[in-house]
């Protein structure tokens, strides 16, 4: 699980300053390595999301500092949301370095797939595609601290306002911490020579 900030880029959002639209951002996941380069997770990812509305959709009511102009009223906007996404997970730490159950830095990049969905009115549930780097850094046998990077892709609609583009977007920083359930190494794969006597 792991916990840092998230950005949205909305039809109006490159309107209000980058500080401004930073908002909270909550992952927990689960998943397992099927080998030691390839593995799967599943992951709640959310919280909320901040930006700027014309159309009024999720807005505070508070008008962005000069933008209340003839024909493009602005108005702050947040809504509560997550993501529920499934990522298949390459290490390519070990793929192009070979397996080694100590080293200290493991980077995965991964895509994914997800259902994205808010249940404030105007209400919007979407698919969502996913795709980032987890970076793993070793602590313990058990413990590794993490920094993840995610890049997320929504229909245009999902913030309660449609422009003139195809989809949307959401960046996430996270880190936190990863627990490993055992058996935590992986078994080499022997030769067994059988002499005959």
């Amino acid at each position: 699980m792991g916990g840092g900030a998230q950005v949205y880029f909305g039809d109006h959002n490159r309107q209000m300053s980058f500080g401004d639209r930073l908002a909270p951002a909550l992952d927990i996941s689960l998943g397992k390595w099927f080998t030691p380069d390839i593995g799967v997770r599943v992951m709640y990812s959310g919280l909320s999301i901040k930006g700027a509305t014309q159309n009024g959709s999720h807005s505070n009511g508070k008008p962005i500092s000069g933008k209340p102009q003839t024909g493009y009223w602005l108005k702050e906007q947040k809504f509560d949301y997550f993501n529920l996404h499934s990522d298949v997970l390459f290490n390519f730490s070990n793929l192009l370095c070979g397996y080694n159950e100590t080293r200290i830095w493991n980077c995965s990049p991964y895509v994914g797939v997800g259902w994205m969905r808010t249940w404030e009115a105007p209400t919007a549930n979407r698919v969502s595609a996913n795709v980032g780097a987890l970076n793993s850094f070793r602590f313990s046998s058990a413990i590794d601290f993490h920094l993840d990077l995610r890049g997320t892709l929504v229909n245009d609609r999902f913030d309660g306002e449609t422009g003139g583009r195809k989809g949307e977007g959401l960046f996430t920083a996270t880190v936190g911490i990863i627990y490993k359930f055992p058996r935590r190494t992986w078994r080499h794969s022997r030769t067994v020579i059988t002499p005959n006597n």
